[in-house]
């Protein structure tokens, strides 16, 4: 294991936990934007830890389903990245950290607090898609639109955030006015791209939904 800092806070939380032993795998890949499939880099069960990627995490037969953001506060566990009801998709092509959890998942004993961060990891994600379906049924568009850009900029760690447009969610693309060039509050679209200008400007328009979220982050 390199003695490089780790970019990825709940991976530098569980590091900083539990040695890991020397059989464990844990590689700097890049991901693009699509799903993220099983065998895009190889057979394995994977988590994924994204430090400037940013992916989605939702129902795979729903165009239209409630997604979760993962950036680099969380992580995707194996059975959340293709071939099951639940599909991640990067939305930002960047770095994730790729390990091997076939180790972790053999010796449950000494990685015992891995397993316990992971699992609370995984609660934050259902709790996340619980607080935008009510963001979704209780707010306007262009609240629910504002506080999920602000979601992805607490989960990303360069400035500016960019998006191309066909990677956004369906939800949050239909949540846009059908101009390739437009300006909103906080943000512009321009040549198949949506640039996050202000968050200072996002936060004036959005719901609490993403202060909720961030919360529960740094609780």
């Amino acid at each position: 294991m390199s003695t490089e800092k780790i970019e990825n806070a709940l991976l530098d939380l569980m590091l900083a936990e539990v040695a890991p032993q020397a059989n464990l795998k844990l590689v700097c890949v890049d991901l693009p934007t699509g799903p993220l499939t099983p065998d895009c880099h190889g057979p394995g069960q994977f988590v994924y830890f994204p430090v400037d990627a940013l992916m989605t995490l939702g129902a795979s037969h729903s165009a239209d389903a409630v997604l979760a953001v993962v950036g680099r506060h969380g992580c995707v566990a194996p059975g959340q990245a293709g071939g099951s009801a639940i599909q991640s998709h990067v939305i930002v092509p960047g770095r994730a950290y790729r390990m091997d959890w076939a180790p972790v998942a053999d010796d449950p004993v000494r990685y015992a607090p891995w397993l316990w961060q992971t699992t609370a990891a995984a609660q934050r994600l259902i709790g996340q898609m619980a607080q935008w379906s009510f963001c979704v049924q209780h707010h306007t568009g262009q609240q629910h639109l504002a506080s999920w850009l602000l979601h992805c900029v607490a989960q990303y760690p360069r400035d500016p955030l960019n998006f191309h447009l066909h990677a956004l969610p369906l939800s949050i693309r239909q949540l846009l006015a059908p101009s390739d060039a437009q300006n909103g509050p906080g943000f512009g679209v321009h040549e198949g791209h949506l640039h996050v200008t202000s968050p200072q400007r996002l936060a004036e328009q959005a719901c609490s939904c993403h202060q909720k979220m961030t919360a529960t982050h740094n609780a």
